[in-house]
Order: structure tokens, then C-alpha cells, then sequence
């Protein structure tokens, strides 16, 4: 942890005063990085959902009888054909993009120390309760809980976002 070298109450500046401002960063980024995992396992079975349904409604439905009085095909057809081929490469790249951030997230808690991991997981992604928390992790006191979690949030931060997060430890 960095400390200012002005001794002046309350003054915090240069170097240090950016320092702490970029940690503080870091950690605010850290701390929605995990809050949003739960959300993105939700938006990836809405999105395998969607997927379903466009593969469903959207595919055809059989092989057309090919009509040889007609020297061409509507275009109408053919855009419509091809705005679903869209849809699907679209869905199917943010289902690609949503599961590749779940296991950015899942990668880099699995780099921390177990407790820091188990508890990041307990507070942010199955957002029990503190009191619950407390409990799973043998702490009888709130207080002291969170102290753990800034600990192990700050230990995501600078594996998740490198050397620039290094300030909070």
C-alpha cells in the first residue's frame, strides 16, 4: 500500500493522490468484473435461447420442389435467407463472446488462493447474504469479513488488469 509523503492533514498529493485514485479504479472495476458473471451466465442461456428459436422458426422446413418454369429465384427469398444466416453468425458470436469472458473471470479466480476465491464467489456471483458468508467462511465478525473481501478483491484486480492494479496490495 502506498502512503503520502506530505504531512499535511489531509493532503494527498502527486504521485501518491493518482495512485490511489487509479487503485481505486481498479478496484470499482474489479468488484463489476465479478458482479457481472452471474448476469453473464444468464445472458448465455438467453442467448443459446435465441439461438434455438432462430435455428427453429428460421430453418427451412424441408426441401423446396424445384420449379424449372422459373428461370430465377425471388429476392425476397434470398434476403430473407440471408438476413437469417446474419442473425444466427450474430448470436452465435455473442454466445462465443459471453462464454469467453465467464472463463476469463473463472481463470483468474481459479489463480487466487481458494478462501479469497470461495468468498469473492459467496459475496459476488451468489450474492449471499454477509451474515451467510461469515458463517461459510468461519468469521464471526462483519467487519473482518470485510477485510477478506477487499484483500481478495485486490488480489483479482491486479491478476485480472496486471501491473497498473498493483497499487492496492
Amino acid at each position: 500500500m502506498w502512503q503520502s509523503t506530505n504531512t499535511t492533514k489531509g493532503a494527498n498529493t502527486g504521485t501518491a493522490g493518482s495512485a490511489h485514485k487509479e487503485a481505486g479504479y481498479y478496484f470499482n472495476a474489479a468488484e463489476n468484473t465479478l458482479r457481472s458473471r452471474s448476469m453473464l451466465e444468464k445472458a448465455l442461456k438467453n442467448l443459446m435461447r435465441r439461438q434455438e428459436r432462430i435455428m427453429r422458426h428460421n430453418s427451412p422446413s424441408g426441401y423446396p420442389s424445384l420449379d424449372t418454369s422459373k428461370p430465377y429465384t425471388s429476392t425476397k427469398s434470398v434476403n430473407d435467407a440471408l438476413t437469417d444466416c446474419i442473425e444466427i453468425a450474430e448470436v452465435a458470436r455473442e454466445i462465443n463472446r459471453t462464454k469467453e469472458k465467464i472463463d476469463e473471470i473463472d481463470s483468474v479466480l481459479q489463480q487466487l488462493d481458494p478462501q479469497d476465491a470461495e468468498l469473492l464467489r459467496l459475496w459476488y456471483i451468489e450474492r449471499e447474504s454477509k451474515e451467510e458468508i461469515a458463517a461459510q467462511v468461519n468469521y464471526a465478525s462483519r467487519t473482518s469479513i470485510y477485510d477478506l473481501r477487499n484483500k481478495a478483491v485486490a488480489g483479482f484486480a491486479v491478476l485480472y488488469f496486471g501491473a497498473d492494479a498493483g497499487a492496492l496490495l
